[in-house]
């Protein structure tokens, strides 16, 4: 799922991908969380795919990868 910077929803920059559109155009679920998720493993915040707010990535016991993301505003976790 992702957007470099936090100044829109994810819903928007994945609505950009060719292969991660839905039949009607718009961006898929799977298209919405891949790039969340692509952002949040490259030590990136990202918007929320539930509220565009702010997510951030969370870390495991080790601290080296991230395991998962947390939204601020909503809670959301992804992982």
């Amino acid at each position: 799922m992702s957007t470099a910077v936090l100044d829109r929803p994810v819903v928007a920059p994945a609505a950009r991908g060719g292969s991660m559109r839905g039949g009607d155009g718009g961006p898929t679920l799977e298209g919405v969380i891949v790039r969340a998720w692509e952002g949040l493993a490259a030590h990136r915040g990202v918007g929320c795919p539930v509220c565009g707010g702010h997510m951030s990535p969370r870390y495991g016991a080790s601290g080296a990868a991230p395991v998962g993301g947390r939204c601020k505003d909503c809670g959301t976790t992804l992982g």
